[in-house]
């Protein structure tokens, strides 16, 4: 698998995640778009490639893109995993959560575009982000609401982040990321200490995401 590497975007920790994951299998090799030159790869769809991630084959010079190029990595490295999730029916199954992530990956991660080199950021997709924010919001109600302190703290960041943000659609995306991450910890983490640590992780996220 040597021959095939991942164009990925080094600003975003997930897209690092798990394409991290792929060259320490040895399945693929990978490489930063903001390190990418012009010309470098020819065929490269740099439109394209800010969506759906790609992969390049350099014996070929063949550039697969998002999930076919992710399911050609898994089904060539797993034989007996390839008949299914190379298949249509599989691949067309994933296609709405791929997208859900893709065009909400900033707001999931809380990163920023790269001081230099190519910013590989998707386009604004509203509805897109308005699922985001409506499937963050139902998971959140069913894990339960935070604590009456946190709640608090957390209407007066909403009610002050839509007064002052010009971007709303990005400012909730955020938003509902931190209220989820709280919410998650006091679900699993057991005392008063999980008020304290939803609390301090709220306050650490929401300041990084300014």
């Amino acid at each position: 698998m040597a021959t095939h590497t991942f164009l990925f975007d080094d600003a975003c920790p997930m897209c690092k995640g798990y394409t991290g994951v792929f060259t320490g299998l040895n399945w693929s090799e990978r490489r930063a778009f903001s390190k990418l030159k012009a010309g470098d790869i020819p065929n490269l769809d740099l439109d394209r490639g800010r969506h759906e991630i790609p992969l390049y084959n350099a014996e070929t010079g063949e550039v697969r893109y998002g999930l076919e190029a992710m399911t050609t990595v898994i089904g060539n490295a797993l034989p007996h995993l390839k008949p299914l999730i190379r298949s249509r029916f599989f691949i067309t199954a994933l296609k709405p959560l791929y997208w859900l992530i893709t065009y909400n990956r900033r707001v999931i991660a809380g990163t920023k575009p790269p001081k230099e080199g190519f910013d590989c950021a998707p386009d604004y997709h509203v509805g897109w982000r308005l699922a985001y924010l409506c499937l963050m919001t139902s998971a959140i109600l069913l894990l339960g609401l935070p604590d009456v302190p946190l709640l608090i703290g957390f209407g007066l960041a909403l009610v002050a982040g839509l007064l002052l943000h010009r971007d709303r659609l990005t400012f909730l995306g955020h938003f509902v990321t931190v209220v989820f991450m709280a919410t998650i910890l006091l679900a699993v983490v057991p005392g008063v200490g999980a008020v304290v640590l939803a609390y301090g992780v709220s306050l650490i996220e929401g300041w990084r995401r300014l």
